[in-house]
């Protein structure tokens, strides 16, 4: 009898050690899921360069001012921070959330977060 009881001493510090494995690999997976929604939840806009408001002169290539206007605009329409910014050609392979369809190539992309 006692064989039995030394036996179920060493099964419970066992049991509880798997038990925190399984409990580390769902909280592991639920803020995978999170961040995935996250990469997800963006919109992108487009610009056109004869927009009027000048925003081509920040956008452009090599601008450091460019962050600047990429947070404003995500900021006027009710969105986050910038994920990607600049010329159509330079940043439509990087984002997500554009659908394929032609761009005037002299156009600007801002992806902001939600």
């Amino acid at each position: 009898m006692t064989f039995i009881v030394r036996d179920y001493r060493r099964l419970v510090p066992l049991g509880l050690s798997i038990l925190a494995g399984l409990i580390a690999l769902a909280a592991m997976r639920t803020e995978a899921r999170a961040q995935d929604k996250q990469a997800l939840a963006s919109e992108t806009f487009v610009i056109p360069a004869d927009d009027g408001y000048g925003t081509e002169d920040c956008l452009g290539k090599d601008k450091t001012c460019g962050q600047v206007v990429a947070s404003a605009w995500c900021e006027a329409h009710g969105m986050s921070e910038p994920i990607a910014f600049g010329p159509a050609s330079d940043v439509t392979s990087a984002t997500r959330s554009l659908k394929p369809v032609k761009l005037d190539p002299n156009s600007f992309i801002i992806t902001c977060r939600e």
